[in-house]
């Protein structure tokens, strides 16, 4: 199924090198619980931001079947020309933690050292190369990965 977006605005995922690869080695039934939610968010009409189960300092942490945690950076309403991109930044998974889904509490210090990760987009001349150069992914992207 195709997703048609309403209307400027446009999600990317952006993983941290050392998140991907921990992405890739985990199996395949979590592999699909990240993805298939980093799609749920890319793919909606609301801002990744309201998707955030708590905030730890500046990291958002989004949550992903049972056990699995993301510690994000998410950048909204970033203008260029006539779209609007909004960024999260995968920058440690969690995929290990067993926790009471009312009770996220615990801080990951891990997570924190990837936060550099994160350029500020005020540096940034060209959204467009920008995630280009970051391998950025799209809804489309997402749906391609879990198909």
């Amino acid at each position: 199924m195709s997703r048609v977006p309403l209307s400027d605005e446009e999600t990317y995922v952006i993983f941290a090198a050392e998140t991907l690869s921990n992405l890739q080695s985990l199996d395949g039934g979590k592999q699909q619980q990240i993805l298939s939610r980093l799609l749920d968010i890319a793919a909606s009409a609301n801002l990744p931001s309201q998707f955030r189960h708590e905030t730890i300092g500046s990291l958002g942490i989004l949550t992903a079947g049972d056990q699995c945690r993301l510690y994000t950076k998410i950048v909204e309403n970033i203008p260029e020309g006539n779209a609007t991109y909004h960024l999260i930044f995968v920058l440690y998974i969690d995929d290990k933690h067993e926790y009471n889904q009312s009770e996220l509490a615990t801080y990951d210090p891990l997570a924190d050292s990837f936060l550099s990760v994160a350029t500020s987009m005020d540096d940034v001349e060209s959204v467009e190369d920008y995630l280009a150069e970051k391998n950025a992914l799209s809804a489309e992207d997402l749906e391609d990965l879990l198909s």
